[in-house]
This record gives structure tokens, sequence and C-alpha cells, in this order.
């Protein structure tokens, strides 16, 4: 990412907070960029959590707690931001919200009150429920391979999304955490023959636009349907669901420290 590109990034999320009265808690990029398999050509996917002032939350009647905001001319590849409200964001985390795991650790930060942040990092490993974020990558899986014949040239766009979900999947079966945002990091699920290969298209990806094809390797195609395999009939052990109070507790020091 070029330092010019960060510049402009944190003016508009400056802006966009002063526009809509808000405080940024944790702005962060996700999608590719985040992942590790960004083209050139990628968008830039910017991310917040964020509050109001306290009496926005007195209200009768809730206020709209999500944005988002696209500007088409910010940088020379699309950019958009968008954010949750931290109440909405922490209801989404007792129910154990895939996305919000992402966000919270994504490797890409550009503001966060590192305080408060660092200590949801540490609440938010408690409300992790592994069935729920299995079947929301699972789900990310199957939408990924619709009309995708991987045995033709196909977008490695496409290719990496469907990798990746998979192997946050099979992270979780295996593992039992919330599988790592930078794909990388997952590659001890394969052997060394395909992690190698992998690491190859990541060069690969990170050379050509968004609409480059490519023909994968019977390796690779093995490799899928080895990864499609490992995450059928899964099974899961009872999980104890954490009480909300720590998060009760953690919004009101939000909205204290405002």
């Amino acid at each position: 990412m070029q330092n010019n590109d960060t510049d402009h990034i944190i003016h508009a999320i400056q802006q966009v907070c002063q526009t809509r009265q808000i405080t940024c808690l944790h702005a962060i990029e996700s999608g590719s960029r985040a992942w590790g398999f960004a083209s050139p050509d990628s968008d830039y996917d910017v991310r917040l959590l964020y509050c109001h002032q306290p009496d926005w939350y007195l209200s009768l009647f809730d206020g709209k707690d999500t944005f988002e905001f696209i500007q088409n001319d910010l940088l020379a590849v699309p950019f958009d931001i968008g954010g949750w409200d931290i109440k909405k964001a922490l209801q989404l985390l007792y129910k154990s919200n895939a996305v919000i795991f992402e966000w919270l650790h994504s490797p890409i930060v550009y503001e966060q009150q590192t305080d408060l942040m660092t200590h949801l990092q540490a609440l938010s490993i408690d409300y992790f429920q592994p069935i729920t974020v299995f079947h929301h990558y699972r789900g990310m899986a199957k939408n990924a391979s619709s009309n995708l014949d991987i045995n033709t040239p196909i977008r490695l766009k496409k290719f990496f999304y469907l990798l990746r979900a998979l192997l946050a999947a099979k992270w979780i079966l295996t593992i039992h955490t919330p599988p790592p945002v930078i794909m990388m990091q997952m590659l001890e699920l394969v052997d060394q023959k395909v992690h190698t290969e992998i690491l190859t298209l990541i060069d690969i990806k990170h050379t050509q636009d968004e609409s480059y094809i490519h023909q994968l390797s019977p390796i690779m195609i093995s490799a899928i349907s080895a990864l499609w395999s490992s995450i059928d009939n899964p099974t899961f052990a009872d999980t104890k669901v954490s009480t909300i109070t720590p998060l009760n507790a953690f919004y009101r020091t939000v909205l204290r420290s405002v």
C-alpha cells in the first residue's frame, strides 16, 4: 500500500466521522488487501467500528447503526468506507459473527483507540462459537463455487475467495479458534506442494489485475477437492455461551470515554 493512499484514507475516515458526528474506535482494511492476496487494482474496503455521543443512545427509537459511503475519485482504484455502531457490533459479537472477528484482527489498521480495542480483542475469544463461524465460511465457499468450474480457466480472484473460505472452515474444525485474517497463515493446513503452489499463485495475483484468468494445475484442483472433503459432515463439541455481562461493561466504558 502506498503511503499516499494511506494518508488519503485516514483523511477520508476523519471527514466521514466529523460529518456524521461519530467517534472512530477502530478503522481497518477488509477484503483481499487484508487477506494478503490483493491485485494492483483491488478495491480498498475500509471498515469502522464507531460510537455516537451518549445522548444518541438515549432516544426512544434506535437510530441508524450502520453506514456506507463510496467515493470513486479518492484513489486510483475503487474505494468505499462503511461501519457499524459499537452497540450493533457488540450484539453481533455476542452472536459469534464471523465478520466482527475479522475486523477486530485485520492486519491493516488505519486508526484505533488502542486500549479499548485491545480489551475488546481479548474479550472476543469468549464469544467464539465454532459451529456458527464454520457455517459462515462454508457458506462463503459454496457461494464462491457457484457456477465456477475449476477445471477450466477461471478468474484467479474467484479462486482465492473459494480457497480462503475453505481454509477458514477447515481451520475451525482443526485448530478450534477463529481463523487468521491473512490467508497465508492458514497454509499449514495443506501439504508442502500445495503450500508452495499457493504462494506462487499469490505472487501472480500481486502482479495481475482483478480480471486475470488462470488455469489451475492438477495439484490445485485436487487440493480444492480435498478441502471440500475435509469439511464434510463436521462435528462440534458443545460450547458454553458466555454471559453478556462483560460486553455490557465494555459498552458502558466506551460511552463514558466519549
